[in-house]
């Protein structure tokens, strides 16, 4: 049976949505869909409940919203308990098209070292997503891959992101796919889930990655399973919201840290670069400025 997590804040009709993309073009393989509350303030209407109960959705609800990681987890255990072989991912902004679930279960069954399967991601603009990992992020990837320095080293840049495959029409092994969707073998949540709940938001595919590694599991990427994400609508993204972009800040303190046993004097650099930005986006931002002692008080405590 595949077990699918949706994780739901504050987003309710983009979670019937994303169920009704599901239910539209039902899965061939047995599954039980489990959408996880994280504490939303806001209530579903009652149409909401009244489709998830038709469906027969296992509400799960979070006592406190503790992120990305920790939400997913409560969804992740109840799908193992309930002896699910693979446990599909999802955001609630994400659309399935036809066949894509089973597309991603069947992929998985095709090689005992698969443990991850990632889809094709359309976004809103029409346009394929062409971004996974194709490598572990160290220090030296973060410095110069994942700020402006970018800039400096295109063909490292492109290699990084896996931009010389075809995304459209190409599988290809990755060392990481994005998380807003992604489905994952039974055997291997049992060996490299839960998440890392310390993190809030971000940094997940990263660490995930590593475990992954550390196990000798692979990820594929497999464009033959297509899904629409509209890409942020709940968090509106890091560009937009300093509650959103001081969680990557803090998530990429912690992995440079527990991940890359990288020491304060490697970190400063990288966190002063975070917070100039932080900064520039002060000068057009009003919302940036009310939360900067947030910003200034969560960081600091991630760094020690």
């Amino acid at each position: 049976m595949i077990g699918i997590v949706i994780l739901n804040y504050n987003s309710w009709e983009d979670s019937k949505g994303c169920i009704e993309s599901i239910c539209k073009d039902r899965p061939g393989a047995p599954f039980r869909i489990y959408l996880v509350d994280n504490a939303s303030p806001v209530r579903p209407s009652e149409a909401v409940m009244d489709y998830c109960k038709r469906q027969q959705v296992v509400l799960l609800e979070a006592k406190e919203n503790r992120g990305y990681a920790a939400g997913n987890n409560i969804g992740i255990a109840e799908a193992m308990k309930d002896s699910c072989d693979a446990i599909l991912i999802s955001n609630s902004d994400v659309r399935f098209y036809p066949h894509s679930i089973d597309n991603m279960y069947q992929c998985l069954q095709q090689d005992p070292r698969i443990g991850i399967v990632g889809p094709k991601i359309h976004l809103p603009n029409g346009r394929t997503q062409r971004e996974c990992m194709m490598m572990r992020t160290g220090m030296r990837e973060k410095y110069m891959l994942r700020t402006r320095l970018h800039v400096l080293a295109p063909a490292n840049n492109e290699r990084y992101w896996g931009r010389q495959h075809d995304y459209e029409r190409e599988t290809f092994f990755v060392y990481a796919v994005l998380g807003c969707c992604f489905m994952i073998k039974g055997e291997c949540a049992k060996e490299v889930m839960p998440f890392d709940e310390h993190t809030f938001l971000y940094e997940e595919e990263l660490i995930l990655g590593i475990r992954m590694a550390e196990k000798k599991w692979s990820t594929i990427y497999y464009p033959k399973s297509e899904i629409l994400h509209k890409h942020e609508a709940t968090t509106g993204g890091i560009g937009r919201n300093p509650f959103a972009y001081t969680c990557q800040v803090c998530s990429e303190i912690y992995y440079c840290r527990h991940y890359l046993q990288a020491d304060k004097r490697e970190i400063l650099p990288l966190y002063g670069y975070r917070t100039l930005l932080y900064l520039c986006r002060c000068l057009w931002n009003p919302a940036f400025r009310r939360k900067w002692g947030e910003y200034v008080e969560r960081t600091r405590k991630e760094l020690g």
